[in-house]
């Protein structure tokens, strides 16, 4: 039952945004300080809260700090666990930039950051997410490693995201400045070692800001904004974006609005762009006349970009003999998508990726046995909707196989037709103190390289992601063995529609 009373009484808080801190703690505290331990506390439509995951109490305004059990016990400082849920009561404070998956949950408008940097000297993404829930943003002043004149440069950035994934629900922003990226901008140019990092904005407000740009959205960086208001802002423009790039997991930077509100802005533009293409703002509301026009001499002013209406696309699947037809159509213009690539997929497997003729066609050929097939067309973000279809088929030896007259243009598959790949990973030793470890193994098939393909290495329950180069070769960055030992890890590589897939297990040492 208190259980139950808690639960229920931390949804509301949640729900209601800004709520006095002192209160909640009282009745809290009133429920013998029972614990979280239900399923799930949802503080958002997208956050969920999971209750295996460590909680901590903190409270910056207790005479005595305890260990962060309770409300009654709340600690006066953070203390980090990775995947821990930490409620922030009423006061200041500063969060701590290590690179753990953190959720910070405020009691209203007087939880207070006053400190929030993320900058390291890396260039990747550490694949981290750091979530911060009903809380109230204030400046303060810090080097951010910005050089003029070979000399460093304090400047009011009191929110810096850099080498992980940020997302910010119910928060309030006043007078505060963002930097993203801060090596990028300092040392650019950097793209085939750039990864992009991403910093998600849900229902905020963002206010009484005076200066050049609310946001620096500097290489590499994506800035998303969903149900926010932005208001009292004088400045050149809220963002000031140099996006315009796609890292080596294709994640693309930018900025983009939807469905927020501007009002009271003193500004020439609300995005300074470089690329148009890495700019959206749409459904917005404003005080002002918005228009969707824009001189493109880079760097040009954005208010408002057009919205994209995706078509509706269909796979339909049919089959003669041993021989299965998959054609793709734009269902809105009818007719068929040519030159696009749909995955294929046997029994959860990857079957292979195949692009469509110029009749929206794929043929797969001399099928026998049983299958279970997943079609899956992913879309395109500026014309297609995804699609995709499952369909299972049984082919015996004894079906005709020539019964399917295709034109020659039509891209046709004999199943199978793939080739033998390998891997070579041999055994490797780190030192404990290299924070970045990288690992590199060779793709081929025979003596030939497999090139432009992601592969997989999976270790001590974290799983890498890289693409091989022209050479076969793939390198991982490894970040998460920090303590001294020898794993096993598996280096896989999933296959495609000409090289089977292959596994290779190999030790990797850490010493001191």
């Amino acid at each position: 039952m208190k259980k139950a009373i808690l639960l229920i009484l931390l949804i509301f808080i949640l729900s209601i945004g800004f709520v006095s801190a002192s209160e909640n703690t009282t009745e809290i505290n009133a429920l013998d300080n029972s614990k979280i331990t239900d399923d799930s506390i949802s503080v958002s439509s997208q956050e969920p809260l999971a209750s295996d995951n460590p909680i901590m109490y903190v409270n910056s305004t207790k005479d005595v700090s305890g260990d962060g059990s309770s409300w009654e016990n709340a600690s006066k400082g953070i203390s980090l666990k990775d995947n821990a849920n930490i409620f922030l009561a009423e006061g200041e404070y500063e969060i701590p930039g290590d690179h753990m998956n953190v959720t910070y949950i405020g009691l209203g408008k007087d939880t207070i950051i006053t400190s929030f940097s993320f900058k390291q000297s890396y260039y990747f993404n550490t694949n981290h997410t750091v979530t911060v829930i009903n809380a109230t943003f204030k400046p303060y002043t810090q080097v951010c490693g910005i050089l003029q004149g070979g000399m460093p440069v304090n400047v009011p950035y009191n929110v810096l995201v850099d080498e992980m994934d940020f997302k910010f629900i119910n928060c309030t922003f006043i007078d505060s400045e963002f930097l993203a990226r801060t090596y990028e901008r300092s040392t650019p140019n950097r793209d085939t070692l750039t990864d992009v990092i991403t910093a998600s904005f849900e229902n905020c407000t963002f206010k009484d800001y005076t200066g050049n740009y609310l946001i620096n959205n500097w290489d590499f960086s994506k800035f998303n904004f969903n149900k926010c208001t932005f208001e009292n802002i004088t400045a050149d423009a809220i963002v000031d974006s140099y996006g315009g790039h796609i890292d080596g997991q294709g994640r693309f930077d930018g900025v983009y609005f939807r469905n927020s509100i501007f009002k009271n802005c003193n500004i020439n533009g609300i995005v300074k762009a470089r690329q148009l293409s890495s700019c959206e703002i749409i459904d917005c509301s404003y005080d002002f006349d918005a228009s969707e026009e824009v001189e493109l001499v880079s760097p040009f002013y954005v208010n408002k970009t057009k919205k994209v209406e995706l078509n509706e696309t269909k796979l339909t699947i049919t089959s003669k003999g041993n021989n299965v037809v998959i054609t793709l159509t734009d269902v809105n213009a009818g007719k068929p998508i040519a030159d696009v690539e749909v995955g294929i997929f046997n029994n959860g497997k990857v079957f292979g990726y195949f692009d469509t003729d110029s009749n929206g066609q794929i043929i797969l050929k001399d099928l026998e046995g049983n299958y279970n097939f997943e079609f899956s067309y992913p879309g395109d973000p500026y014309a297609y909707l995804p699609t995709y279809v499952n369909k299972t088929f049984t082919f015996t030896k004894s079906q005709n196989t020539n019964q399917l007259n295709s034109s020659g243009s039509t891209q046709t598959v004999n199943a199978p037709a793939k080739k033998v790949s390998k891997i070579t990973a041999k055994k490797v030793t780190f030192k404990k103190s290299k924070k970045v470890k990288k690992y590199t193994i060779t793709l081929k098939s025979g003596k030939n390289p497999i090139k432009k393909v992601k592969v997989l290495l999976k270790v001590k329950g974290k799983t890498y992601k890289a693409t091989t180069n022209s050479k076969g070769k793939a390198t991982f960055k490894i970040t998460k063995l920090t303590k001294k030992g020898t794993f096993t890890a598996t280096v896989k590589f999933a296959g495609n529609k000409n090289f089977k897939a292959t596994t290779k297990k190999v030790k990797i040492v850490v010493k001191k």
